[in-house]
């Protein structure tokens, strides 16, 4: 064998060194939208500000790690990591546009107690479930040409409506769940 017929091989090889470059971007890509998702944060306490949930113990909060999060809680919930609250999260490891089905969002607890409001028919909107969730859904990724000036402002619209229509319809189970009285 002395020579190369495979296309694709010969591009590689010519290209190499580029190839290598725009791959290393993903990196870069990743640690953006990772800033996108943390951004919204602000979006939720701006809906809290303009009494889009009228409620007045329910706060916003952030979470890091491997899979980092946000969302709203009622202050008097239980605070453990296990415990419920009504959250968006991302694997902090591969997020891209699009998700990749790793943008979660819906009441999250593994406290077996919190679980039992949950039934499907509770929360149609929210109706998948695991040993983490007891009702989220996977959120959709951004539509068209979203790099482009400023086009993630729908997606940014879609997110945070998302999580207002999660606390909307989650938040009630997870005060009856957690014996907390209605507001």
């Amino acid at each position: 064998m002395n020579g190369i017929e495979d296309e694709r091989v010969k591009f590689f090889l010519e290209h190499q060194a580029r190839i290598r470059e725009w791959a290393a971007l993903e990196d870069e890509v990743s640690k953006f939208v990772h800033r996108f998702y943390r951004s919204l944060k602000g979006d939720l306490d701006a809906a809290l500000t303009s009494r889009r949930i009228a409620e007045d113990d329910v706060m916003s909060f952030q979470v890091g790690g491997k899979w980092p999060g946000l969302g709203l809680r009622r202050e008097g919930w239980p605070t453990g990591n296990a415990d419920p609250d009504v959250r968006l999260e991302w694997f902090r490891k591969s997020v891209l546009f699009p998700p990749h089905r790793s943008l979660n969002c819906g009441v999250r607890t593994k406290v077996e107690k919190y679980r039992s409001p949950f039934t499907k028919e509770a929360h149609p909107a929210f109706p998948q479930s695991n040993h983490w969730w007891p009702a989220y859904r996977n959120l959709e990724p951004p539509k068209g040409r979203y790099w482009e000036g400023d086009n993630l402002k729908e997606y940014r619209n879609y997110i945070v409506e998302t999580i207002l229509t999660a606390w909307k319809d989650l938040a009630p189970l997870v005060d009856e769940a957690v014996g907390h009285p209605p507001s």
